[in-house]
């Protein structure tokens, strides 16, 4: 059975992501060693459609399929690549459009490891506008396996 991530949100929602070691093994082994996590989630400035939270992963995760194209419901892994680990910012996010990855200095290159199901899609909206107007809010991260799918 397929292992999934739970998105469990302060202010309410459930998304449940299906991971993807094909895509991106290293670092879904290395995100999923940081579970359970509560984090704050915020909303990105540069882009678009994208909610995310700062993380730690303790040791440097490669880069993976690279892309800076997302699609709706890509759960992506990024961080400063060109910085020593100990220095890296790094971040976990949620898309709910599609989007070039992008900040003040160009492209974001970023590892898709999890993808949320089409029948959830208008649940990521409604958080990710709600996380745009309302400012941030907590997130518990979790892993989930077998079950029923929301």
């Amino acid at each position: 059975m397929r292992s999934r991530v739970q998105f469990s949100f302060e202010r309410g929602g459930v998304v449940i992501a299906d991971l993807a070691p094909d895509l991106a093994p290293q670092t879904v082994r290395s995100l999923l060693a940081l579970l359970p996590l509560t984090a704050t989630v915020y909303h990105t400035r540069w882009c678009g459609r994208e909610i995310y939270l700062p993380t730690t992963s303790g040791g440097e995760i490669p880069r993976e399929n690279q892309t800076v194209q997302t699609s709706t419901g890509d759960v992506t892994y990024w961080r400063e690549w060109d910085k020593p680990n100990s220095v890296a910012a790094e971040a976990i996010s949620i898309y709910y459009g599609p989007e070039v990855v992008r900040d003040h200095r160009g492209y974001l290159l970023v590892n898709v490891f999890a993808r949320v199901p089409q029948r959830q899609w208008k649940t990521i909206e409604e958080i990710g506008l709600r996380v745009w107007q309302c400012g941030i809010e907590q997130v518990r991260v979790s892993l989930v396996r077998g079950g029923r799918r929301p």
